[in-house]
């Protein structure tokens, strides 16, 4: 007897209900495993993701802590150098009065003492000269000092 071949015989409804029962273990016991590994495979992406756009806002509030702390860091530094400049001109200029200061001091020691010693030099030779004076007038007139 010849099948019509549109006609499904007993193995088709076999190999179906095989296919199905595979296809129901396979959902039940397959699928589940792999949708859990994928959805949390899934959540920690997400949070990888959130946790990296979190570290990129920390790092660009560091960035710009860091940054202002340079800028700020700069100023002092600035400021500082103005100071010592200043302070160092101010001391430049006591050194410089001060040395004037010891050498118009010295200047008149040394004036002082010049006078003096030219007064004392002054004041021997006077007494020198008188005996000197007579000595050559007498030699001089030809006088008795002989």
């Amino acid at each position: 007897m010849e099948q019509n071949f549109l006609i499904p015989d007993a193995t088709f409804f076999v190999e179906l209900s095989i296919f199905l029962f595979t296809l129901a273990v396979i959902r039940l016991f397959v699928v589940p495993p792999i949708r859990a590994v994928l959805t949390e495979r899934e959540a920690r992406v997400a949070k990888t993701a959130a946790d990296a756009d979190r570290a990129r806002q920390i790092f660009a509030a560091a960035e710009d802590r860091y940054r202002s702390s340079v800028t700020e860091a700069r100023a002092e530094a600035a400021r500082l150098r103005d100071r010592a400049r200043t302070e160092g001109r101010a001391i430049l200029l006591a050194a410089r009065e001060q040395a004037r200061e010891r050498s118009d001091k010295m200047v008149a020691e040394a004036g002082i003492e010049l006078r003096t010693h030219a007064d004392r030099t002054a004041a021997r030779l006077r007494d020198r000269i008188d005996p000197l004076a007579r000595a050559l007038a007498d030699r001089v007139i030809g006088g008795s000092g002989r």
